[in-house]
């Protein structure tokens, strides 16, 4: 059974806007040519770039048979600047479709630069070739270079935006199989703890850190009860109650319970839900770096399937008891 509309998870509308993804990592740019002047005059008119924060971080190959090694092996190369005419006349032709074809990198943007033009005609260059931009080396002055990079990693930063979303949804959706195999309140609490460090898990793109510290506990009968924690607030599940509980997270609950609705922070993530039986629910976490869109998003979709899960395990509980309690009966009676 769903749940209406009124039991989903609801939040504040007191949310920082157009939070972005952040990393202080560089972008990876490859440069292959075999004119050693051609790396070292990019270098130089590139020096001191940035992008969303990030600076350029380069590597130099000098022949199409030394790129094809280095990217063979895992990278994370954004953009290439690829010379046509190296080893032979189609020498970064050939490896430009080996990158797409052989290798399979579909996502790094790939820029071919020529100085014999008329070799590799710029038409049927682009028709046969899966490149994202076609160059002549006598064109790139700095202005028209600095929009090539701007252009490239752009689209290669779109491109993975959209990789790591398609990513987390499917780690969602086997954090929610996974919890659904629960068997008890506390094991589905503990779960849901562990599962939303998969669902998380961004690889580099400065989503959230790999770990988290969070508690999830129950607002049941009146009372809160805590159903599990991780590491840092482990102790609390010496008993249910609230005694270890740190101020600053007590009043966190407090307050989503008074209000009735979830909250984030930069750093800080409270889930609020109500089943439809009535029980209040509260999935509190603390993050080491700041939460990014990306990462809202994906707690909001994975908690929603939460609360129909606890609501469904809540049910499942009921019918057990209920069942315990007919077998009971008839057990006296029969005795």
């Amino acid at each position: 059974m769903s749940l209406p509309m009124s039991d989903d998870l609801v939040f504040s509308d007191e949310l920082p806007s157009g939070a972005a993804l952040h990393t202080a990592s560089p972008w990876q740019v490859l440069i292959v040519d075999d004119e050693p002047a051609v790396h070292e005059v990019t270098k130089l008119v590139m020096a001191g770039f940035e992008m969303d924060g990030r600076p350029l971080q380069f590597t130099h190959c000098y022949s199409a048979d030394e790129a094809r090694k280095v990217l063979s092996e895992p990278n994370e190369f954004a953009l290439i600047l690829l010379d046509v005419v190296m080893e032979t006349e189609t020498a970064g032709l050939d490896l430009a479709k080996q990158i797409r074809e052989v290798i399979g990198n579909l996502n790094v943007r790939i820029v071919l630069r020529t100085g014999q033009p008329g070799q590799a005609p710029e038409e049927q260059v682009i028709k046969d070739y899966d490149i994202n931009d076609y160059k002549e080396k006598t064109d790139l002055t700095r202005r028209r270079l600095i929009t090539v990079f701007y252009a490239g990693l752009r689209a290669y930063r779109d491109l993975m935006r959209i990789e790591s979303a398609r990513q987390g949804l499917r780690r969602s959706i086997e954090a929610i199989s996974q919890i659904y195999d629960s068997r008890s309140l506390r094991s589905f609490a503990s779960a849901v703890l562990e599962q939303v460090n998969q669902v998380l898990d961004l690889h580099g793109q400065g989503v959230c850190a790999s770990h988290i510290e969070a508690y999830t506990a129950n607002n049941g009968n009146g009372a809160l009860r805590v159903l599990a924690a991780t590491d840092a607030y482990a102790q609390l599940m010496e008993g249910d109650g609230l005694t270890s509980l740190p101020v600053h997270v007590h009043q966190a609950i407090e307050h989503a319970l008074a209000m009735k609705t979830g909250h984030y922070g930069e750093r800080l993530y409270i889930g609020y839900f109500k089943t439809s039986i009535g029980s209040e629910n509260i999935i509190y976490m603390e993050f080491p770096e700041p939460v990014g869109q990306l990462a809202r998003e994906l707690l909001e979709i994975f908690s929603r399937n939460v609360a129909i899960a606890y609501d469904t395990m809540l049910q499942r509980e009921d019918t057990e008891q209920a069942l315990r309690a007919t077998i009971a009966k008839l057990e006296k009676q029969l005795g």
